[in-house]
């Protein structure tokens, strides 16, 4: 990154600080013994994140036939690792409630995308004995939060983008690189600013190049994968010129097991574009 690009990114007075939640979440809340009551205890006092929660649980993602009321019924039926993830997705969304504009990206659609690479990660995660599934689907949410910084806080900059990606044939990607500004470097600056992991803040930044991730690789390239199959199903936000899944080496995934994949997700599509658009607009 330039260094006229950090010293803008360090002049933005108005970027959001970490949620009060989500802190919690990410630092305080990682045992399994985590009661219910310690979970809604957390989330109580934002009446709006509880809701939002309560709704996606009874929405058509989820499919159950009983009605979850509370938070903590909401950990017995679904899991608490579930609803910790839930309270991650929800609470990250609502400290970047700006509008998004942009041609062929909006605000759902960018976060849409975030929420199925998540769900794709986590996929990922559970048929790979050395990750954690939960991890994952944080780091696949998070994954992309470098473009929503750019939709929100360099506007002008990613018009310029979008018609050099328009004028040269080129990728998103690469148009970003050439012009100074990946989505992968602001995502990694606000990373360090909220002091998120060392996993996090490399699957965020090498999300796209796994192999820089060093140490932690393999989480970067399980991320890498869930992006490009939720590209090539176009589930929210996607590239139109995707063309093929490719699969790092280093998860020593077949032709069987990509398959396998893309069919989940290709079966939870509709459900998670439906009921996150409804949480997310509401």
């Amino acid at each position: 990154m330039s260094e006229l690009v950090a010293k803008r990114l360090e002049n933005i007075e108005d970027l959001p600080t970490i949620p009060n939640t989500l802190q919690r979440v990410l630092t305080s809340i990682d045992e399994v013994t985590t009661s219910a009551q310690s979970m809604e205890e957390i989330i109580r006092e934002d009446p709006v994140l509880t809701a939002k929660i309560l709704k996606i649980a009874n929405s058509p993602y989820y499919g159950l036939a009983t009605e979850v009321s509370s938070i903590a019924r909401a950990v017995v039926i679904l899991g608490f690792d579930e609803v910790k993830n839930l309270v991650i997705g929800l609470s990250l969304t609502g400290a970047f409630s700006g509008g998004i504009h942009f041609p062929g990206m909006d605000g759902t659609s960018v976060w849409i995308h975030s929420f199925a690479v998540a769900q794709a990660s986590k996929l990922v995660g559970e048929i790979m004995e050395t990750l954690d599934p939960d991890e994952l689907f944080t780091a696949g949410l998070l994954h992309d939060i470098g473009r929503v910084l750019m939709c929100l806080y360099f506007p002008e900059e990613l018009n310029e983008i979008i018609a050099l990606q328009d004028e040269g044939g080129l990728s998103l990607n690469e148009a970003e690189k050439n012009f100074g500004l990946p989505h992968t470097e602001v995502g990694a600056y606000l990373a360090k600013k909220w002091n998120l992991s060392d996993m996090l803040l490399n699957v965020i930044r090498y999300h796209h190049h796994p192999q820089g991730a060093g140490h932690y690789e393999t989480e970067a390239a399980a991320v890498f994968l869930a992006d490009e199959l939720c590209h090539a199903l176009k589930i929210g936000f996607h590239h139109d010129d995707q063309k093929k899944i490719l699969v790092p080496k280093c998860l020593n995934f077949g032709a069987d097991t990509v398959k396998l994949l893309a069919k989940k997700l290709k079966e939870q599509r509709d459900a998670i574009e439906e009921s996150w658009r409804d949480v997310l607009t509401s």
